[in-house]
Formats: C-alpha cells, sequence, structure tokens
C-alpha cells in the first residue's frame, strides 16, 4: 500500500463559519495514501477554533488560494510516451483519475506531454502516481 503524503497550504482571512466576523486561517490539501484530502482551519477570539475538511472535492475558493500562493502556486506534471506507450491507457488513466469526459481525456496526453498540465501539488502528484502505476514516466515539477 502506498502511504504517500504531499501537502500545500496558505493562510488567508475569511468570514468566520459561526459569527461572520473576520478571522485569520490556513487552508490546505494534501495527497494522504492515494487520495485527496482537505481541511481549513480558522481561529476565531469570539467562536474558538473552528475546522472544516473533506475529501476529493475541495471547495473552489480554497483551491484557487493555494494556486495563487506565491510561496508554492501551481505544480505542472509532464509525461514521456516511449513508442510502446499507448494514449489510450493515459486516456483511460485520466478518465479514472478526473472523471473528465472522453474528448477532455483525448486532448489531455498532449499537454500532458508538453508539460502545460497544472494544478495544486497534490493533485497533480495524484495523477502522476496513476500514470505511473500502469508504466508511464511522469515528471512533477513544484512552482
Amino acid at each position: 500500500m502506498n502511504h504517500q503524503f504531499v501537502g500545500v497550504q496558505c493562510e488567508f482571512t475569511t468570514a468566520c463559519l459561526e459569527c461572520g466576523d473576520d478571522v485569520s486561517a490556513v487552508g490546505g490539501q494534501a495527497l494522504v495514501s492515494s487520495r485527496l484530502e482537505w481541511s481549513i482551519e480558522t481561529a476565531c477570539p469570539a467562536c474558538g477554533p473552528i475546522v472544516s475538511c473533506g475529501r476529493q472535492d475541495i471547495p473552489a475558493g480554497l483551491r484557487e488560494r493555494l494556486l495563487a500562493d506565491l510561496s508554492h502556486g501551481p505544480a505542472t506534471l509532464q509525461i514521456a510516451l516511449g513508442e510502446s506507450d499507448s494514449r489510450a491507457v493515459v486516456m483511460k488513466v485520466i478518465r479514472a483519475s478526473l472523471g473528465v469526459d472522453l474528448a477532455a481525456a483525448k486532448a489531455m496526453p498532449a499537454a500532458l506531454q508538453s508539460g502545460r498540465h497544472t494544478g495544486t501539488l497534490p493533485e497533480v502528484e495524484q495523477l502522476a502516481s496513476a500514470l505511473r502505476a500502469v508504466g508511464i514516466g511522469a515528471q512533477v515539477s513544484p512552482k
């Protein structure tokens, strides 16, 4: 079993979920044993600490903050397809990993080969791990 952990986090100000006051928050996303997880922790002086967390679908606002954060920003994934490697295998992994339709999956191998596929580091590493598991060379480059 793969016990890999890859994570990113950033600090920001948001509204307290209880009282609505502006509070400091730390939000992050991690790849834990091949599964994406996210969390947002706030510390409100009036309400105390509040933690929100989940798996897979990260809140859009948190994902945007992680991608925009200057300390890490988006990561890039590039694959190297050999003569015996199949685009069909790559598309199958893409569809299974990202849940995209066939049209989107058909367009992605070219972006992956040219290193134009980006995302949060945990997202990119999750796809890279799935590609490596079927024998496709995948290189992740953090910002």
